[in-house]
C-alpha cells in the first residue's frame, strides 16, 4: 500500500486524526502529510473538515441503540394478570438494527448514536462493531441510562404492548448534529428514527435539503412520527406503517370516503396527503398485504404484495424492509425495484425470533428474489 493510500486508511479509520498522528504513524514528516492531505483533496476522495472521506457507497443511521427485551407468551395473553413468557435480551434500537442489516448486506455503513456509559451501553457499541457498523460516530454520556425497549408478544409472535425508556435521546440536540456534521455529510444516504427530539429532526431535515443529502425516516410509532415537522420538504423517502401514516395524516384528508380499513384504497389516500406535506417517497408498510408506494415511479401510487412467509416474529420486520430499500438505491436501483428487495428483506426477518436476521445478505437477498420471480 503506498503512502497516499496508508494516509485514506487511517482517515477511514478515524475522520478527526490530526496531520501529527498521522505523521507519527507511517513514519513521514507533517510536511509530507499535507502534501498527501491536499492530493487526496484534489482528487475528491476527501471533503469537508475534520478530513471527511467521500464514499458514495455509505450510508448513516441516526438514532436510537437500545437494550430490546422481548417477552413471548406462552399461551393466550390476559391484560391485568400474570402471564407465563420466554423472555430473551438482544441489542435493539431502529437506526442500529437497520445499520446492522446494511452491515449485513455488505454496505459500508455508521451509527450515530447516544448510550449510557454503563455495562449496556458497551455492549451495544462493541456487538454492533462486531457486525461491521462503524460506531466511532456514537457517543457514551456518564450518569445517562442506556435506552431500552421490551416489547410483549403474543403466541404467535404478534406485538401485544411495548414498553420504551428513551429519555437518554433528549440529549440529542441539534447543536450535537452540527457538530457530527462532517460525518454525516460525508454518506451517500442519511437514515434516521424518530428517537431524536422533535427541534432536531427539524434541523436534521432543512439541513439535509440545503445540502441535497438524501433522507430516509422511520417514524417509528404513531406516537414519535407527531415529533417530525408540518413540512416534510428534504424528507426523500418515508416509512409509516398503516396506524404511522394515519396519524400522520390527522385532519389532512377531508371528506372524501376513505375506503376500508387497510385496503389500498386508504392507503393510496394516506400516502398521496403525505407527500403533500413535502416527502418525495412514501412506503406504507401493511404486514401481511405488503407495501403501498407512492412516489415518482408510480405517483397514484402501487401496492406490492407481500412474500407469503411462515411468520416466527415480526419485530424486526419493518427494519428489515427499510434496508433493504436503502441496500437497493445504494446499489442504483430504481425505488420500486429496491421495494421489492426491500418486501426480501422483511421476509427473512420474519422467520426468525431475532432482530436482526443472521440469514440476510446480499446472495440470500437475490436468492429470494429469484424465488419470488419463479426463477
Amino acid at each position: 500500500m503506498d503512502r497516499e493510500q496508508q494516509i485514506l486508511s487511517l482517515i477511514r479509520r478515524n475522520p478527526f486524526i490530526s496531520q501529527k498522528e498521522l505523521a507519527e504513524r507511517i513514519n513521514i514528516s507533517r510536511s509530507a502529510v499535507a502534501g498527501y492531505i491536499a492530493s487526496l483533496t484534489r482528487k475528491g476522495s476527501i471533503k469537508g473538515r475534520a478530513y471527511i472521506t467521500s464514499d458514495e457507497g455509505s450510508a448513516i443511521c441516526i438514532g436510537g441503540a437500545n437494550l430490546d427485551s422481548k417477552a413471548t407468551g406462552k399461551q393466550a395473553l390476559r391484560l391485568a394478570a400474570s402471564n407465563p413468557v420466554t423472555v430473551t435480551e438482544a441489542c435493539g434500537g431502529v437506526a442500529r438494527n437497520i445499520a446492522e442489516n446494511l452491515a449485513h448486506l455488505g454496505c459500508r455503513v455508521s451509527l450515530l448514536t447516544m448510550t449510557g456509559d454503563d455495562k449496556a451501553g458497551h455492549w451495544l457499541l462493541e456487538e454492533t462493531a462486531r457486525h461491521g457498523v462503524d460506531t466511532s460516530p456514537s457517543v457514551m454520556l456518564r450518569g445517562e441510562r442506556t435506552g431500552s425497549y421490551t416489547a410483549v408478544l403474543d403466541q404467535d409472535g404478534e406485538m401485544f404492548l411495548a414498553l420504551a425508556n428513551m429519555d437518554i435521546y433528549e440529549s440529542f440536540t441539534p447543536d450535537y448534529l452540527n457538530e457530527k456534521w462532517p460525518h454525516i455529510a460525508s454518506s451517500k444516504l442519511v437514515v434516521a428514527d424518530t428517537n431524536l427530539p422533535a427541534d432536531s429532526l427539524a434541523y436534521l431535515i432543512e439541513r439535509c435539503r440545503s445540502e441535497g443529502l438524501p433522507l430516509f425516516v422511520d417514524p417509528i410509532s404513531p406516537e414519535k412520527s407527531k415529533k417530525l415537522p408540518e413540512s416534510l420538504l428534504g424528507v426523500t423517502a418515508i416509512f409509516p406503517n398503516l396506524a404511522e401514516a394515519r396519524e400522520l395524516t390527522a385532519g389532512r384528508l377531508g371528506d372524501e370516503e376513505p375506503g376500508d380499513p387497510g385496503s389500498s384504497r386508504e392507503a393510496r389516500r394516506l400516502a398521496a396527503a403525505i407527500r403533500k406535506r413535502g416527502a418525495e417517497h412514501v412506503f406504507i408498510t401493511m404486514g401481511k398485504d405488503g407495501v403501498f408506494y407512492s412516489g415518482s415511479e408510480a405517483d397514484d401510487g402501487t401496492q406490492l404484495a407481500a412474500v407469503p412467509t411462515q411468520v416466527v416474529e415480526v419485530t424486526g420486520a419493518g427494519d428489515a424492509f427499510l434496508a433493504g430499500v436503502a441496500y437497493g438505491i445504494l446499489r442504483e436501483h430504481s425505488y420500486l425495484e429496491a421495494c421489492v428487495l426491500g418486501l426480501a428483506s422483511s421476509h427473512l426477518a420474519l422467520q426468525t425470533s431475532d432482530s436482526v436476521s443472521d440469514r440476510l445478505n446480499a446472495e440470500e437477498l437475490n436468492q429470494t428474489i429469484q424465488r419470488m420471480r419463479g426463477q
